[in-house]
């Protein structure tokens, strides 16, 4: 079976959650999940990740110092970052901080798509 890139999705949303399992299982990727900073970080450190999509609202702390930290421990790994709130990140400050892509919800599955498959190196 042909490799299949595996993504983190990081939103404290089930139905996020559930439409990502949808969109990544049509992509041919795998999904790993977290609801909060914390658990993304462990994830990290157990799992080989290909790129990580996450929410800027996150229940303990924000997604931006997930963002941080995460482009801090793994300056390579790729990071989509989605928000339904644009006034708490704009996307000047969501590439500032080191994210590929940022998306305001509701998400565009177009440019999710497009994002994805840049950020994983796919066709």
């Amino acid at each position: 079976m042909a490799y299949q890139p595996t993504v983190l999705v990081v939103d404290d949303d089930e139905n996020i959650l559930a439409a990502f399992s949808d969109f990544l299982r049509s992509e041919h990727c795998s999904m790993l999940t977290a609801e909060s900073a914390e658990e993304a970080m462990k994830q990290l450190s157990k799992y080989r990740v290909d790129l990580v999509v996450t929410d800027v609202r996150l229940k303990q702390r924000s997604g931006v110092t997930f963002l941080l930290q995460a482009k801090t421990e793994y300056p390579q790994l790729p990071v989509i970052v989605i928000t339904g709130y644009p006034d708490i990140m704009t996307e000047a400050a969501a590439k500032q901080y080191g994210a590929e892509f940022f998306f305001l919800k509701p998400l565009e599955l177009s440019k999710l798509r497009q994002a994805l498959r840049t950020c994983l190196r796919l066709p």
